[in-house]
């Protein structure tokens, strides 16, 4: 028969007490971690989840909205043989506003090549005064749809700012939820779709 110290009378009593403290400090710190992983999953949309995309090689879909700044909305044949970048922000969201610079930034690295920018919001009438402030302010330039609802949810972002990259052969090749250096990946993705409009015969 095993010996059992928790179940026997002679064990001392701080050792059996020390043993029921392990147990419960082990089982508080599961509670803690279940609490804290549930409250970040049911937290607002500006905090990126722990979980990667489920969306690696989807299709674009077509990208919809109610209304669109800074230009028209981009055609599928627009978009034929570009590179696409998808912003999904708010003008709402702080990590939104902080990203807004790098993506200027990589918006002016790429200029004149074969991609193509778009953000979109699901912010609705109301809010395109604050729309307008804000890619205003940051020297966006490049077409912005707001009521993009249907295309966000096609997206599954459910987390905010959320970055899609798309290769030329529409296909999604990365995603904000991937990490890494977009840089690096639109460098690649651009010069493969360079090189197949090279191979396009005049």
């Amino acid at each position: 028969m095993s010996h059992d110290p928790l179940m026997d009378s002679d064990v001392p009593n701080q050792f059996r007490r020390d043993s029921y403290s392990k147990q419960i400090f082990f089982l508080l710190l599961g509670l803690a971690i279940g609490v804290v992983a549930l409250a970040w999953m049911l937290s607002p949309r500006s905090f990126v989840p722990f979980f990667g995309s489920s969306l690696t090689g989807i299709r674009l879909p077509e990208i919809e909205a109610a209304g669109w700044i800074n230009g028209p909305p981009p055609t599928r044949d627009a978009l034929a043989g570009k590179v696409v970048v998808i912003e999904v922000w708010a003008s709402w969201c702080e990590p939104c506003r902080k990203n807004m610079p790098t993506l200027v930034k990589l918006h002016e690295a790429f200029a004149n090549r074969e991609i193509v920018f778009v953000g979109l919001t699901e912010e609705g009438k109301g809010e395109l005064g604050e729309i307008q402030k804000v890619i205003e302010s940051f020297g966006v330039t490049w077409s912005v749809g707001w009521g993009a609802v249907r295309t966000t949810q096609t997206l599954e972002a459910d987390a905010i700012p959320a970055l899609y990259v798309f290769g030329a052969n529409g296909r999604l090749v990365w995603s904000s939820l991937d990490g890494g250096d977009i840089r690096a990946v639109l460098e690649h993705e651009v010069r493969k779709a360079e090189a197949k409009a090279n191979d396009k015969p005049s």
